[in-house]
């Protein structure tokens, strides 16, 4: 217990302990009774005053207490360090605090060895952090927020280990600056594809061997895919959080459900955006042949299933109807049910449009419909809230972050 009480800090600044050892110059020094010309009877003073003179040197160096005058030789030498040294150790600190609120934001970044640097400062990068918190708590990370978009300041600024730098957009150019390759990771979460693609580059730039070092997240998966061999993409690691999302919640939820069936499965996608279409795309990929229809319904319905069979590879093995429309439109259901849902088998709700409460009333309205169907109500944060009344529904809530978070390899930050 004491050992980890008294444990040495590496990351404590040189300016720190040189401040505690002044200190500890100047107080040994008038606690080995050393006289001081202008203050007679210092050494016959009590200690809390010894502590009031010895900080006093910060200030007014020896001023208020004249020249050591007698006393024990290393007692005298230890007060001259103290009277030399503090105040000079408080003139370099005002100066070095001037020119750090005249610098940019984003020079505090100068100490990067060992540690991880984070761009952005959404929901992904609070589920990283999580995960790097799970896994190693000494891990240091440092955060850097554009200016204009941290919506979780508060948030990140809370966990134990981890710098947080607010930087204007324009003044990441400026990393290079640093010894780059010294850094454990870069893990470029920006909500901005530009963004993380051109930090990314300008780092390939600086040093190409930072390549597996680089892991990067790229919204737009059509774009992502144009670009395979790029050398941005190539050399770096990159990944889309709804495809992790979708291909966490395929095998946790989606697999088991149709290894039960004996029959093959009617899956209705109730909201047809990036997670919409990312589990269409894993269902195709790993659960092809187990299913025999789907649904798709979202105002752009037609349109998203273009795009989806863009990424389609072979002849799709089920068949598939699309529905243009809001999801809470009893009328559009009615057709579902006349069109999709004709059999006797227990179809399979994926609800996950982009608001919360339309999924969790569509949700809760479907059960009262099929009280054996498999509903799936997606959230985009944690919601206690919507965990409850799924629970009391029995639907199964599930949201965006806490899927990143599962899925993420342990390779990309450790």
């Amino acid at each position: 217990m004491a050992s980890s009480v008294f444990r040495f800090d590496p990351e404590l600044s040189w300016k720190s302990w040189s401040a505690i050892a002044l200190f500890g110059c100047g107080l040994l020094g008038l606690l080995s009774g050393v006289e001081v010309s202008a203050r007679p009877g210092v050494p016959q003073a009590d200690l809390l005053t010894k502590v009031y003179y010895t900080l006093g040197l910060f200030v007014l160096g020896g001023m208020d207490l004249g020249t050591p005058a007698s006393g024990p030789l290393f007692g005298r030498v230890l007060l001259w360090i103290a009277y030399f040294g503090a105040p000079a150790w408080t003139a370099s600190a005002v100066f070095e605090t001037i020119l750090y609120a005249l610098r940019p934001p984003v020079w505090q970044v100068k100490r990067i060895k060992n540690k991880i640097i984070i761009t952005g400062g959404g929901e992904l990068t609070l589920s990283f952090l999580n995960r790097i918190r799970a896994s190693d708590k000494r891990r240091r990370v440092i955060v850097i927020v554009d200016e204009s978009q941290h919506p979780h300041l508060d948030a990140l600024r809370s966990y134990r280990r981890v710098r947080v730098v607010v930087v204007s957009g324009d003044q990441l150019h400026r990393l290079e600056r640093f010894s780059l390759h010294k850094a454990h990771k870069f893990l470029l979460l920006s909500e901005n594809d530009e963004t993380n693609f051109e930090v990314a580059s300008l780092l390939l730039k600086h040093d190409p061997g930072l390549g597996s070092k680089i892991v990067y997240h790229v919204s737009n998966l059509r774009f992502l895919r144009v670009l395979e061999g790029a050398r941005v993409v190539e050399q770096c690691t990159t990944f889309n959080q709804y495809e992790l999302a979708a291909t966490q919640l395929t095998r946790e939820r989606l697999m088991r459900r149709f290894r039960e069936t004996k029959y093959k499965d009617t899956v209705v996608l109730a909201g047809f955006g990036r997670f919409g279409q990312s589990i269409l795309e894993q269902l195709e990929q790993h659960a092809s042949g187990t299913f025999n229809r789907v649904a798709i319904i979202d105002r752009d319905a037609k349109q998203r299933a273009m795009i989806a069979d863009e990424e389609v590879e072979g002849k799709r093995k089920y068949t598939r109807h699309t529905y243009e429309g809001d999801i809470d439109d009893p009328e559009m259901w009615r057709r579902i049910f006349k069109e999709v849902i004709t059999g006797k088998e227990v179809p399979v709700f994926i609800v996950s449009t982009g608001d919360d409460q339309t999924n969790l009333r569509c949700a809760i309205w479907l059960r009262k419909h099929f009280p054996r169907a498999l509903i799936i109500s997606r959230t985009l944060a944690p919601s206690q809230f919507a965990t409850g009344v799924c629970e009391e529904h029995n639907v199964i809530s599930v949201n965006t972050s806490e899927l990143v978070e599962a899925s993420i390899p342990r390779a990309w930050y450790r």
